[in-house]
Formats: structure tokens, C-alpha cells, sequence
């Protein structure tokens, strides 16, 4: 057993010898923010000096223990298996494995069943679009989608022809119905036909022909011809005041023209003509249009009966009326001072019965679009259901149907039966590996902690892989985060300690057990576990032990009832301190309350300088004392419980009453301060930062509660 550090030199311990009253003992807890790493390897060398001591007899846990001691070298993150023999019985689990590789169906027989079932499957696809093919006729039927399954091709079908019974119930005449396309072919001719459209007259034009009939026209000026006026309007755009004439080359009053040309425009005889011959013309095109329905009369009442020859007969015979009645308004036009009568019920009339046949003639096209449209329908369905029925009623495809059904049941079956037996295999694989109890033993540990991990053996049955048990992915070291990468490490450092799977007997060879640092980076719910496993290597009777912590309130946990330094008592308790730059060791026997102690420390660091704030292993430390410290007189202070983010900035400043704008924004750097550090090792190190939230958290307790500040600081 070691007793003591003999001129030790590593970093700051510089020639250090343990004193005569400061030996170690069987079983040692160590505190300390730094030196720790330092004397886990004085202890390490001290223990190996002993030439008859072979590297077997000693167990160190560090930082370094994962990348040191428990990856496999270029593994991508495997680890290497912790052997442990527990006797699994005199079964010959060789020739077991042997036999079940001969049950195992091969991949050949296989994939040629898969490719006979997926042949068998096109062949009946096939024959369906036969059937399909052939009682469609020219019909305008689809076929079934290409990816669907044969079932589901047969299920729409059947379909089908459910639809085409409730049209033709009898299965006798249904069966034969065959598709053609003579109504598609007669609803597009119809579809097809030249629009019939007669030329409108308009109503407002009509009423102010009417007025221009009646009215009586006098010898109040002498106007040219409608057409003249145009004429002369046109020409006169071709001058411009002052030229001459471009026809005669005579002299031109270019004012007096366009002063009379507007002059002849505004006559009342003159516009009158205007409307005449608008009203002329409008006569006429609807008189070109009855011809042009004319026309199409043969094609209508091909395609669609001789029903509605009678109605183009009346269109026709209303060609007279329009001829007279355009001879009324170019006489009128032709001399508009006589009186002439025009017949304006006849106009009406005849517009008005010209519309009537029309209409009739589109209303019956449409009707019997609509009646073939439905026919057309209807007859697709027929033919569906025809075709559903020959496809239900055929024996074969129900025969090659089941068929491929009973060699799917037996592809599943030989695919299960593979699945089955190669598991079996696995598991008898396992059985003979050493390294099987444990990575049992670890997976339910971290499933009994809520640890969303587990640990299996690889392929080979020598080493792990670490999965997820959310997604059953294969992880690496680098993707887990630092709590459980530690909590990991330390399952696997304490249970290759012991030669059975209860851990009650320590392997024989294991003389000393070095832990440092062991809960770094733990989650609080994983705290409590390692701390157990601590104290149980602390129990151990035959094997010399060393736990070095930073952490006071896990060293009052772990030295808890031990009588250190007592007589007769295998425990020692010691604080590493550091004094001028130089470590040595102290005996630590009074244990404060962890509050009191973390107090102590915020206190006393708040009273140095800045850059007495060096190591990273302070850095992290004093936030996460700081928030502990808070938290905790917070509690008592207040009477409510605080979890320590900036998001309970607003509640603090509430019941702290914190006016001033300088006050909270030192309490948002505490805050900050210890959310970040204390939960993270990636947040900002920024020392100064550190230090003006230690005071600031002493001020704050002294101004909010002088009387425990007070007790707490003497």
C-alpha cells in the first residue's frame, strides 16, 4: 500500500514528501481545484516504483481514460470490450450454431421464388388488359395504373362492375356488351357543328329610325350626298390653310370648306341619312347571316334530325321581309324629304320569330348532346362492369392468383425462418463472448437513468458500438455530449473492475483504484448514480482506493460518516492547496456545510484581484459555486425556489425591487455569468467578467440581507 508522495516534482508540487502525520491510508478522498490530475500521477509513478508491481494492479480513471484506455485504435468511435467469464454452462454451442446454419434457406432459392412470384404477378396483369382490350372494342376506356397491384387492380374492377349493376342487373346480358365508339363519334360531330348566329339589330338604332321616319324633312339647305361630304372631308386632310387645291390648283378658302363640311354634318337631313344607312346596313348583314344558317341546314339535320328542318324553313321564308324592308330604308335614304311608311311591326316580328326558330334548333342540339353524353356514360359503364365480370368470372386469374398468394406466404415464411435462425445464431455467438454480460449490464443501467443510449456487441463479438435507442442509429464517441461520453467511461472503468456480473469480487490482480474527477460534466439526475459507485469502491476491503474531486459538495457526500483520521480507520481525507505558486497537501477532517463552504469561497474570491483567476478549472468552477450560492439564499431569502437563467431576470429585479438601470445590468453579467459557465464549457472565459459577478452577488446578499451576510462573513 502507498503511503505517501516521496520528492515528488510535477507542475506545482516541486521535491513534495507526505509527512510523518500525513500518510495515506486505504481508503483517501482527495479535494482540490487544482493539483488534482497532478497527484493521480504521483500516486500512479509512486505505486510502479515497486518493480514486483506490473500495470495489471492498477486501475486510473481521468480525463484521458476514454481515448487511453477504451477506444479502439482507427475505430470511428467503437470501444474495445470488457472481457468477463461467468460461467454460461457445458453447452456445445458450436455444433448448435453449426446446425442452425444448415436450417438457414439460401438467398438463391430466395431471390428465385421473389422472381418467380413477381413473373406470376405480370402474367396475370397481363391477361386482365387482354380482357380489358378486347371487350373495350374502340371505346375511349382506360386501363388500370401500371404501378397499381394486381389486388387492387381486381378490386376496382369489381368496382366497376358493382357501378354497371345498378344499371343492368341481369349478369347474362351485361356479359354481353362490348364498347364501341359510334356515340363518341356522334357527340363530337355534333360537338363539331359551325355555330348558327344571326346579325343583330340594335334596339337603340331601331327607335332612332322610327323618329327619322316620322319626321318631316324641308328645303332648309342644299346638302350633298352623304358619300360627297366624306369625299370632301377626306381631301380637305390633305391641305392646310393657305394652299391651293391639290385637284384643280384653283384658289382655296381652307376655312369656308371645313366650315361648311361641318356645317353639312350637322344638318338634321344629313345625320338622319347617317342612321338610315347604319340601320341599312345592319339589314343587310342579318339578311347575310339567314343565308349563311341556310347553308348549314343540310349538315344540322343530319346530325341531328329532320325535327328541326321546319325551323330553318322558317328562318329561310324571313329573307323576304328583310329584303322589303331594306328597299323601305333605301328609299327613304334615297329621298328623305318624301314621306315614306316603314313596318316596324314586321321588323319586330320578324326578328323575334327569327330568334324563336334559332333557339329551338340550339335548345335540341344541346338536348341531344346532353341525351348522348348520357348514353355515352352510361355504356362506359356497361362496358366496365362487362369487362369487371369477365375478369371476376375467370377461372384462371383466380387460380394463378392464389397461386402467387401461396408462394408469397411461402417466401415470407423461409424469409422469417432466416431471421429466426440467424438471431438464434447471434444470440449463441454472444453467449460464448466474454464480452456480453456487459454490454448488457451498461445498457440498463443507462436505460434505469433515463439515458436515451445503449451498448451492443459488434460484428465481430468482441467490441461495442454505441446506439441510440430513439432511433436505433449506430453513434460514435464524438456524437454523444461530455455528461454521458463520462458517464460511459466510468460504467465501463467500474464494472471491468470486477470478475462477476453481481460486482462483488474485484478482479484479484487490481490493487489500487485511482478516480479523478469522476462526475465532470454530469447531468444532476446522474450525479447520485456515480456517486453511489464511489462510495461502493470506497467499501471495497482488499484494494487500496484514491477519489480526487473538485467538487466540495460531492467530497462532503463521498466523506459523509467516514471518521477520517481516527485511529483503527482506514479513511484520510485531504484538501490539495496551493500557496506561492507551490501544492502540497493538508489534512481535511471538519467538514462545513456545503452552503457555508461555497459562501467561503464566493466571499474570499471576491476580496482578490482579477487576475488571480489563471485556470480553466477555476473559470468553470466559481460560476457554477456562484449560481449554487444564489439559488440556495435565494430560496431561503424569498421562499420560492429559482433556477438561475436570464429569462428570470424580470422576477429577481420584481422581488429584489432593483430600480436602478446600473443594478440590473450587473445582475444580467451575473446571470449570464452563471447560466453559461456553469452549464457549458463552450461559453465565454472572460475572468474579469467572473470576478465583478462575485462581488456583485456579495453586495447583492449584503444589501438585501445584512444580518446573514454578516454571520456568514465572520
Amino acid at each position: 500500500m502507498i503511503t505517501k508522495l516521496n520528492n515528488f516534482t510535477l507542475k506545482s508540487f516541486v521535491g513534495y514528501t507526505n509527512p510523518n502525520d500525513l500518510l495515506f491510508r486505504a481508503k483517501n478522498i482527495l479535494f482540490g481545484y487544482n493539483g488534482k490530475s497532478s497527484v493521480a500521477i504521483g500516486i500512479k509513478d509512486e505505486f510502479l516504483k515497486d518493480t514486483s508491481k506490473k500495470s495489471e494492479n492498477l486501475r486510473i480513471f481521468d480525463r484521458d481514460y476514454i481515448s487511453n484506455s477504451l477506444l479502439l485504435e482507427n475505430s470511428e468511435g467503437k470501444i474495445k470490450g470488457v472481457e468477463a467469464s461467468f460461467g454460461k454452462g457445458g453447452v456445445d454451442i458450436e455444433n448448435k450454431i453449426k446446425e442452425l446454419e444448415k436450417q438457414i434457406i439460401s438467398e438463391v432459392e430466395i431471390s428465385k421464388l421473389d422472381s418467380n412470384i413477381v413473373d406470376s404477378r405480370k402474367k396475370i396483369r397481363t391477361e386482365i388488359d387482354k380482357i380489358h382490350d378486347s371487350r373495350k372494342g374502340e371505346a375511349n376506356i382506360q386501363r388500370k395504373a401500371k404501378e397499381e397491384s394486381v389486388e387492387r387492380v381486381i378490386e376496382l374492377y369489381k368496382k366497376d362492375f358493382q357501378d354497371a349493376k345498378k344499371i343492368e342487373a341481369d349478369d347474362d346480358k351485361l356479359i354481353k356488351i362490348n364498347g364501341d365508339n359510334a356515340i363518341e363519334k356522334q357527340i363530337a360531330q355534333n360537338e363539331n357543328l359551325r355555330p348558327l348566329n344571326l346579325s343583330k339589330i340594335q334596339t337603340t338604332l331601331i327607335e332612332e329610325v322610327k323618329v327619322i321616319f316620322k319626321e318631316k324633312f324641308g328645303e332648309d339647305i342644299s346638302i350633298p350626298e352623304f358619300e360627297v361630304v366624306q369625299w370632301i372631308e377626306t381631301g380637305l386632310k390633305l391641305h392646310k390653310q393657305g394652299d391651293n387645291c391639290k385637284f384643280c390648283e384653283g384658289k382655296l378658302d381652307f376655312s369656308d370648306v371645313k366650315s361648311k363640311i361641318a356645317q353639312y354634318k350637322e344638318n338634321k337631313k344629313h345625320k338622319a341619312k347617317e342612321k338610315l344607312k347604319q340601320f341599312r346596313e345592319q339589314l343587310q348583314n342579318l339578311f347575310e347571316s339567314i343565308k349563311a344558317i341556310e347553308k348549314e341546314s343540310k349538315t344540322y339535320t343530319t346530325n341531328i334530325g329532320n325535327e328541326i328542318e321546319q325551323h330553318f324553313t322558317e328562318i329561310y321564308a324571313k329573307k323576304n321581309n328583310i329584303e322589303t324592308l331594306t328597299t323601305s330604308c333605301q328609299s327613304k335614304i334615297d329621298n328623305i324629304e318624301i314621306q315614306e311608311n316603314f313596318d316596324f311591326e314586321l321588323l319586330a316580328e320578324t326578328l323575334k320569330e327569327l330568334d324563336e326558330s334559332l333557339s329551338t334548333i340550339s335548345k335540341t342540339k344541346s338536348e341531344q348532346l346532353l341525351e348522348l353524353r348520357k348514353k355515352q356514360n352510361n355504356l362506359t359503364t356497361l362496358v366496365k362492369g362487362a369487362i369487371g365480370l369477365e375478369i371476376l368470372k375467370s377461372t384462371s386469374i383466380k387460380d394463378n392468383l392464389q397461386e402467387v398468394k401461396d408462394k408469397e406466404t411461402e417466401l415470407k415464411e423461409k424469409r422469417e425462418n432466416n431471421k429466426k435462425k440467424q438471431k438464434e445464431i447471434q444470440d449463441l455467438k454472444q453467449q460464448k463472448s466474454l464480452t456480453k454480460d456487459f454490454a448488457d449490464f451498461v445498457s440498463q443501467i443507462l436505460n434505469d437513468i433515463n439515458i436515451s443510449l445503449k451498448v451492443e456487441l459488434d460484428t465481430d463479438n468482441k467490441n461495442y458500438i454505441i446506439k441510440s435507442t430513439n432511433e436505433n442509429a449506430t453513434l460514435t464517441i464524438k456524437d454523444i455530449s461530455e455528461g454521458e461520453k463520462n458517464l460511459l467511461a466510468l460504467l465501463f472503468f467500474y464494472y471491468e473492475l470486477f470478475a462477476d456480473n453481481k460486482q462483488q469480487s474485484v478482479k484479484p490482480e487490481i490493487e489500487l483504484i485511482i478516480v479523478d474527477d469522476p462526475i465532470s460534466s454530469m447531468d444532476d439526475s446522474n450525479k447520485f448514480y456515480i456517486l453511489e459507485l464511489m462510495k461502493n469502491l470506497l467499501e471495497l476491503s482488499n484494494q487500496q482506493i484514491f477519489v480526487l474531486t473538485h467538487s466540495w459538495e460531492d467530497y462532503c457526500n463521498l466523506s459523509y460518516g467516514k471518521k477520517a483520521w481516527e485511529n483503527n480507520q482506514p479513511f484520510a481525507t485531504f484538501e490539495i492547496r496551493k500557496s506561492n505558486g507551490v501544492s502540497e497537501l493538508s489534512q481535511l477532517k471538519n467538514i462545513e456545510k456545503p452552503y457555508k463552504y461555497l459562501f467561503k469561497e464566493i466571499f474570499e474570491f471576491s476580496q482578490k484581484r482579477e487576475d488571480d483567476l489563471k485556470t480553466d478549472c477555476q473559470i468553470y468552477h466559481y460560476p457554477n459555486v456562484m449560481r449554487r450560492v444564489f439559488e440556495e439564499w435565494y430560496s431561503f431569502k424569498i421562499g420560492r425556489d429559482l433556477n438561475l437563467t436570464s429569462s428570470q431576470q424580470d422576477r429577481i429585479t420584481s422581488e429584489l425591487k432593483i430600480t436602478e438601470n446600473r443594478e440590473k445590468t450587473r445582475l444580467g453579467l451575473l446571470l449570464k455569468v452563471c447560466n453559461i459557465l456553469s452549464h457549458s464549457i463552450n461559453g465565454s472565459k472572460n475572468p474579469q467578467e467572473i470576478h465583478q459577478s462575485a462581488k456583485y452577488l456579495m453586495k447583492l446578499i449584503a444589501d438585501n440581507d445584512k444580518l446573514h451576510f454578516d454571520n456568514m462573513k465572520n
